[in-house]
């Protein structure tokens, strides 16, 4: 069995989808992750990009799957692909849905809710691939097959969770719609999470020089990232969760300068995949 993590960015944009000419590249879906260990698939969040990791999946097997898929949170962007992801739909197909535990509405009212006439025509029963929807409180690790995952409260409106992934010897940190607190240094759950970690992926909506005009909407910017992810030890920063103003002209300038930089930082890129 490979002893290394596979990540796959199948959505990197924040806020809404950006198809079009000027963010081809680098890719316009809102927020999806997939994570290979061993035997295990795991999916991080559930925006437009779940649809693409559906069908790579059902262009390479017609066999039942096992998916184990973390929401950070339940603002629009990180669920609006699940009433379309058709690997939920198939009920010989195991979907376990997990999330943060938090004050109002549990979880699993959140995602039916979504679901309801008239804003959609199917309800969320009709996900017979979907066998339970859980909570995660922050500061809980549960197991998942052979891997670890921790929990951990982010910064960001109406609450959010980033999560760590433990395989092995191999941890990714997923800390997306985080705003950062400039009074302070590392926010202590993005530190626990990303401490060591093979790759971090990290809220870069902004630029430093942008965020003053954002200031409270709970995202942060790459200079931040960077700074978290030297300050944690991070083999890999991953940039992702980009404003849907940025366009790939933007994101070659940030990749142009953190390349001359120390360290590994790569723009996240739907499609390619990273072996840890």
């Amino acid at each position: 069995m490979d002893p290394r993590m596979a990540v796959t960015f199948w959505g990197i944009r924040g806020s809404t989808p950006v198809p079009g000419p000027q963010t081809a590249r680098y890719g316009g879906n809102t927020p999806c992750v997939e994570v290979r260990a061993g035997d295990s698939i795991l999916l991080l969040d559930a925006g437009t990009g779940i649809q693409s990791f559906g069908r790579h999946v059902r262009a390479t097997t017609s066999d039942p799957v096992k998916i184990n898929l973390f929401l950070t949170h339940t603002h629009w962007d990180h669920i609006q692909g699940l009433p379309f992801f058709q690997l939920a739909y198939d009920p010989r197909n195991e979907i376990h849905i997990v999330g943060p535990k938090r004050e109002g509405a549990p979880l699993a009212t959140c995602l039916d809710r979504q679901m309801l006439p008239p804003n959609f025509p199917v309800p969320f029963a009709a996900l017979q691939g979907v066998k339970s929807v859980t909570e995660m409180a922050s500061g809980a690790t549960r197991a998942f097959g052979d891997v670890m995952v921790t929990a951990q409260a982010m910064n960001h409106p109406n609450d959010s969770s980033g999560f760590r992934i433990q395989y092995g010897n191999k941890a990714l940190a997923y800390c997306l719609d985080h705003e950062h607190v400039e009074e302070e240094g590392v926010h202590p759950g993005v530190a626990a999470l990303a401490e060591n970690a093979d790759m971090l992926v990290f809220d870069a909506a902004y630029s430093d020089e942008e965020y003053p005009s954002f200031k409270g909407w709970g995202h942060s910017t790459w200079q931040v990232g960077y700074k978290t992810a030297r300050f944690s030890n991070v083999k890999t920063l991953a940039l992702a969760g980009f404003n849907p103003g940025v366009v790939d002209e933007d994101l070659d300038l940030i990749k142009e300068q953190v390349e001359a930089l120390e360290g590994h930082t790569i723009i996240a890129t739907e499609g390619q995949t990273h072996k840890l």
